[in-house]
């Protein structure tokens, strides 16, 4: 059988589901019989409140009766009314046992049966106020009073003067115990366990149907406060409960279907109470019976499906034990399934995907190694940025990854030749003559030209190739430059495979970035040393320039000056004493020249303090800091540690030249009040600090700017304490001072030469 016609099988399962389905909406209607059911007995409660609703009233109406004129009625009439009441309501088998008159405060006034006794006496229960405050007729919940005997209910109605002003009351007190059952509720149905119960406001029982047991003296109802919070909201409710006020005798409590609805014109409420069992039993029925056929197409469909796992399910078992073990990587897994039907060409298909699958997997276990073997050449030719080392380490790599004899490197020169570097293994057919000739034809100078990959294995691609031996030329890349080719020849029987050519294009790439970026460090190195070098020699020219202008303008132009200011004082020796004119004007030149004179020596002591050369560098930067500071205001604190001895020049003259850019910036722009510098030797290094309280700059901004004398002067203290191969750092930010710190070693190679 086809696999169509087993899906038609399916389709017939489908329909068994379906009809289970319907089973199930079946019960859901069952469910909407229940509520139903329960909708029934709620109505019928409210019947039944409504119709005690017109009980209640009539008997308030017929009580409102008793005075149908203005004012309280008299004594001599109001008993024979009273009497013809009682009569009345006798008839409906309401059982009446006084009716009482009482004025606008409660106090009797009347009474039929009449007693003595009571004229004069309150009449209290709650509901009386509202008669008698509000005009309103209302029947209480079940009172005990010592007016009368036994608990009553007390229907009052307002009694209206002349003005419409309340003047009183009529009260009948009821005895619904003695009353027929009948009297409050008409006879209803509702099976052999169903009753009726009437309840207060105070969740007592005032009557309940013949077909249950009569309530006791003040009975209070299974669930009182739930009744009297029905009453008092009005609301009605239907659902299910235990009958609570069953004797312990039973074994188990009876679930009851429980209807109850208020009445209007009293606080008062009906229950209904039926057996859920005899409620619901249609209900039940139908459900059962859903349930048993709901069961018997369970276990159609059961048995069903376990004749399809046959024809269906136990081929794909077997096709899911193979992917498994194929999973697992054996690939070698085989299926054999001898049928034409969807499922025989489903195995067909898994036996071409198994194939497909090896296929690939051998293809990315090869891919896989590449990579292993590029990433490891990668990493051996980072390790290092020497020419040398860097081809040494990566063409002893190749070979093992190629699992190759020998190799050889050739480099391409300035002059377009090639340069033999690197040779492992001395294979001789790699010691080509013709190497250095750039006019030369052979298979090295294509590969250097072309920049591709090619297996020499014939000698007329290369007259050192001997028969049955081959090497393959690599091409050494760095955009799209060839700088050179490595070469690698391994046993007569090595075979390079189109993945070995894709690995060796990769491992040339890789090997020329390498040795590309080996030769530009190289040249970038000595380009640095060079700088340096210059720099150095620039930097000490400029020192010996400065010391040579400082000394003429100290030796000469200062003694001039100075001449000038004892010609100017000697002059004023001679003016007579009574020529102040001509003394102010010879006070005035005197001051210029000594300003003059002040400025020439702070210009000499910038260009080349004469007292580092003759004190050295402590005595230097306290009094260029002394000097520089001390007129703007700002406390200058200055400590020194392990300088007993005079350090070298090179070393006094930068850290001084350092120190002096930082004190004249702390001056210039922090705007601090104290500055501190320290000057410290130890471990064959001196450190020197400038810290300020100033209000600190954005260290990175002025060093992005490469613009202003700021930026510049931070760039040259770098310059000169690298080529002391010193460190230097700042530290700041706005608002928190700035601190300048910088370490030189005092040993070094430079300063022994100098």
């Amino acid at each position: 059988m086809t696999l169509q016609k087993k899906i038609g099988v399916i389709v017939l399962a489908g329909l068994a589901v379906g009809l289970s389905v319907f089973s199930w909406a079946g019960i859901q209607s069952v469910q909407k019989s229940v509520e139903r059911t329960l909708d029934e007995r709620l109505t019928i409660a409210r019947v039944l409140a409504s119709h005690l609703d017109g009980t209640l009233a009539y008997i308030l109406t017929s009580l409102g009766d008793l005075h149908p004129d203005a004012g309280l009625p008299a004594r001599e009439g109001f008993a024979p009314a009273a009497a013809a009441y009682i009569r009345t309501l006798a008839q409906s088998r309401i059982v009446v046992t006084r009716v009482i008159l009482v004025d606008d405060r409660g106090l009797v006034l009347a009474a039929e049966p009449g007693d003595a006794a009571l004229a004069g006496q309150a009449v209290s229960y709650p509901q009386l106020a509202r008669t008698l405050e509000q005009g309103q007729p209302v029947v209480s919940s079940l009172e005990t009073s010592p007016l009368i005997e036994t608990p009553v209910v007390f229907a009052s109605a307002p009694v209206f003067g002349g003005r419409g002003e309340i003047t009183g009351a009529v009260i009948a007190a009821i005895d619904v115990g003695q009353s027929a059952n009948d009297a409050f509720s008409p006879s209803v149905t509702a099976g052999a366990t169903g009753y009726v119960e009437i309840i207060d406001g105070n969740g007592i029982i005032l009557a309940r149907s013949t077909r249950a047991t009569p309530p006791g003296r003040l009975e209070m109802s299974d669930h009182p406060e739930r009744f009297a919070e029905l009453i008092s909201q009005r609301q009605a409710t239907v659902g299910t409960c235990h009958r609570c006020h069953e004797t312990s005798q039973e074994l188990e409590r009876q679930r009851d279907i429980l209807a109850f609805a208020p009445l209007e014109n009293a606080s008062w409420g009906v229950a209904i109470r039926q057996a859920e069992g005899e409620a619901l039993a249609p209900t039940q029925e139908l459900e059962l019976r859903f349930l048993l056929l709901g069961i018997i197409i369970l276990v159609s469909l059961f048995l069903l499906v376990w004749l399809m796992m046959r024809e269906i399910v136990s081929p794909i078992r077997s096709l899911t034990a193979a992917a498994r073990k194929i999973a697992a990587g054996d690939f070698r897994a085989g299926f054999t399934l001898k049928r034409k039907d969807e499922i025989g060409q489903l195995g067909a298909a898994f036996r071409t995907m198994t194939r497909e699958l090896s296929k690939s997997r051998d293809e990315l276990l090869s891919r896989n190694e590449e990579l292993f073997a590029l990433n490891s050449i990668v990493a051996t030719v980072s390790q290092s940025l020497d020419v040398e080392e860097v081809l040494d380490n990566a063409l002893a790599r190749v070979l093992e990854v190629t699992r190759t004899e020998a190799g050889h490197v050739f480099l391409r020169t300035a002059d377009n030749e090639m340069k033999s570097v690197k040779d492992i293994g001395g294979s001789p057919v790699f010691r080509c003559e013709q190497a250095g000739d750039p006019a030369a034809r052979c298979l090295c100078h294509e590969v250097l030209q072309s920049g591709r990959t090619v297996l020499a294995n014939h000698p007329s691609q290369c007259p050192l190739l001997e028969a049955e031996a081959s090497f393959v030329s690599i091409p050494l890349k760095s955009k799209n430059r060839t700088v050179g080719i490595m070469n690698i020849a391994g046993a007569s029987e090595r075979v390079f495979t189109e993945s070995d050519f894709r690995l060796l294009n990769s491992i040339g790439y890789h090997v020329g970035l390498a040795v590309e970026n080996s030769v530009l460090y190289q040249d970038t190195r000595q380009k640095e040393e060079l700088r340096g070098q210059l720099l150095s020699k620039v930097i000490g020219a400029q020192e010996e320039e400065r010391k040579r202008v400082a000394r003429e303008l100290h030796d000469e132009y200062g003694q001039v000056m100075t001449g000038l200011i004892m010609s100017i004082e000697s002059l004023e020796n001679t003016v007579a004493p009574d020529n102040k004119g001509v003394r102010e004007k010879l006070g005035h030149a005197k001051t210029l020249v000594e300003r003059a004179l002040e400025n020439l020596r702070r210009l000499t002591l910038d260009l080349r303090p004469s007292v580092l050369d003759d004190l050295g560098l402590v005595a230097a930067v306290r009094a260029y800091a002394r000097d520089r500071l001390g007129p703007s205001g700002v406390q200058v604190e200055f400590e020194a540690k392990g300088l007993r001895q005079r350090l070298p020049p090179a070393v006094e003259t930068a850290l001084f030249r350092i120190l002096q850019e930082a004190i004249h910036n702390a001056g210039k722009y922090a705007e601090a009040r104290t500055v501190k510098v320290s000057l410290e030797a130890r471990n064959g290094s001196i450190t020197a600090v400038v810290a300020d309280d100033g209000k600190g700059f954005d260290v990175e901004a002025v060093a992005r700017s490469r613009t202003g004398s700021r930026s510049l002067g931070l760039l040259g203290m770098k310059e000169r304490a690298s080529l002391l191969g010193g460190t230097l750092s700042i530290e700041s930010a706005t608002g928190r001072g700035t601190r300048l710190t910088v370490e030189i070693p005092t040993t070094l190679e430079r300063e022994e030469r100098e």
